[in-house]
């Protein structure tokens, strides 16, 4: 589930003509060409090089020049299962030579060259760019991006559309299907987002959890109880109340969960990015207990049986959550999507707060659960027949909040950069509804009232850090129109053509 490195394929072409200084140029592009190649590999990436691989390092012409090499050359990146493609525009060539790669591979493309007035990489960028235009042989042709001397901007852009390439091949799971409390925007038009967005969606009814948490608890299993004594030794604060959260109820909700790990164990062959499970009402009332320790524990990387892989994770069948969460998990895998209700929007900051349970990583932000957990607390739900809420109050630090919305028909990513604060005494006060779920204060820098005309929905997503770059170029290429949050300009905008 877990995406390893992405990779990245390069190419550096050459002049095909026989020109002077043609021995001082081929020295440039192997320069070049392999500056680019470590730089990559030392932001993480997995480089897919065929220059190496077509005999060039040590030739006398080192870029391609031919279109023979031209599809040796696609046929090695493929091999090497490129996910996108950056071309080295350091010196003149004919563009009918990258067009044809970009044609043969229909990768997302960008075009880079250093800020060196020695050569001609502007003529390079800017013929291949129009030709690109001009010709309009993919999408990827049409949406290419172009980078001059800054190459710290090429590492944004791949993780961004090389997110985008995994969530087209991924799956994502709904348990229990869709449309929960008649919430008419968690309708999607799910063949619309398969045809751009997403690979699959499947639904599977809440009975795959139900029948395995129920065998789970009719052999007495011992995995229930080292989970619980894995959260009380964590420093997990249990507060069992008799009604809501009893050992009955608890032990059920272990179970829940564990059956979810085992559910997606026997899933790993599938590319699954993320799951929903829709509590509300057939688990919640009907099977008469909430399914909360999914939300908190299934994107979180440890457990009571080890190292677990992160599994984004969203409630009430909401599809375009799910999305959210699934590509901000692949742009940084490993990391925690936050998912929650958009519960409170005051001037300052609004509280994102789930109802029950939200990845338990936000409480320390670490995957650690000797972090977390002394910070979490385990107690009676406010709602449904039976069962305890994961709360804690969330850990200060930058969060780039995302949400995708649909306005009569259209996509479109809302985003913007913000930054969690610390929850005083002072704000938890004035929580009567909800106390025992997690709640997370973001400071949101922009007109509340211009805020409020503008969300898209009642659930919000999150990660930590500054990734406003990564998603703009994933949308981007989605062709996904993008409104600034943190932005009253935009907000306004948005607002008045509506």
């Amino acid at each position: 589930m877990t995406q390893g490195p992405y990779t990245i394929g390069i190419a550096t072409f050459t002049d095909p003509r026989d020109t002077a200084f043609a021995g001082e140029r081929e020295a440039y592009l192997r320069e070049r060409h392999g500056e680019l190649a470590r730089f990559l590999a030392g932001q993480g990436f997995r480089v897919a090089d065929p220059m190496a691989a077509l005999g060039k390092e040590n030739a006398p012409l080192f870029g391609l020049r031919s279109t023979r090499e031209v599809e040796a050359a696609a046929a090695h990146l493929r091999r090497e299962g490129a996910q996108c493609l950056v071309i080295g525009c350091w010196h003149w060539t004919e563009p009918q030579l990258p067009l044809s790669l970009v044609r043969e591979l229909d990768l997302p493309v960008l075009l880079y060259t250093e800020d060196d007035p020695r050569w001609a990489g502007a003529v390079h960028l800017s013929a291949t760019g129009a030709s690109l235009w001009e010709v309009g042989v993919n999408d990827h042709a049409l949406t290419h991006w172009r980078v001059i001397g800054k190459r710290e901007e090429i590492v944004p852009w791949a993780r961004g559309v090389c997110a985008l390439q995994a969530l087209r091949r991924s799956t994502l799971l709904l348990w229990g299907g869709s449309y929960c409390l008649r919430m008419e925007h968690l309708q999607d038009d799910v063949p619309a987002l398969k045809s751009f967005l997403v690979g699959d969606i499947w639904t599977e009814d809440a009975y795959a959890l139900i029948k395995r948490a129920d065998a789970l608890l009719a052999e007495g299993s011992a995995r229930i109880e080292r989970f619980i004594a894995w959260l009380e030794k964590g420093g997990v604060r249990i507060t069992r109340d008799g009604k809501m959260l009893t050992e009955k109820s608890a032990r059920t909700q272990v179970a829940l969960y564990l059956a979810a790990r085992d559910r997606l164990r026997e899933l790993a062959d599938e590319p699954i990015a993320g799951v929903s499970v829709r509590c509300q009402p057939e688990l919640s009332e009907d099977y008469a207990c909430t399914g909360c320790l999914l939300p908190s524990f299934l994107p979180f990387a440890e457990d009571s049986e080890g190292k677990q892989p992160v599994v984004p994770t969203v409630c009430e069948g909401d599809i375009k959550g799910l999305i959210t969460c699934a590509l901000l998990g692949l742009i940084e895998p490993g990391t925690p999507p936050l998912f929650g209700d958009l519960k409170y929007m005051g001037p300052e900051y609004i509280i994102i707060s789930n109802c029950g349970g939200s990845s338990v990583y936000y409480a320390a932000l670490s995957n650690e659960a000797k972090q977390a957990l002394p910070r979490v607390t385990w107690g009676p739900q406010c709602q449904g027949a039976a069962g305890g809420a994961i709360g804690y109050c969330g850990a200060p630090g930058p969060l780039t909040v995302a949400r995708l919305v649909r306005i009569e028909g259209e996509y479109l990513m809302q985003l913007g950069l913000m930054r969690a604060r610390e929850i005083t005494p002072e704000i938890t006060e004035k929580i009567i509804w909800g106390q025992t779920w997690p709640h997370i204060a973001i400071e949101h820098g922009v007109d509340r009232d211009l805020l409020a005309r503008a969300v898209g929905s009642n659930h919000y997503c999150a990660l930590p850090g500054d990734h406003i770059a990564e998603l703009q170029h994933a949308c981007r290429e989605a062709g996904l129109e993008v409104l600034r949050l943190d932005s009253n300009d935009a907000l306004a905008d948005f607002v008045a053509n509506l």
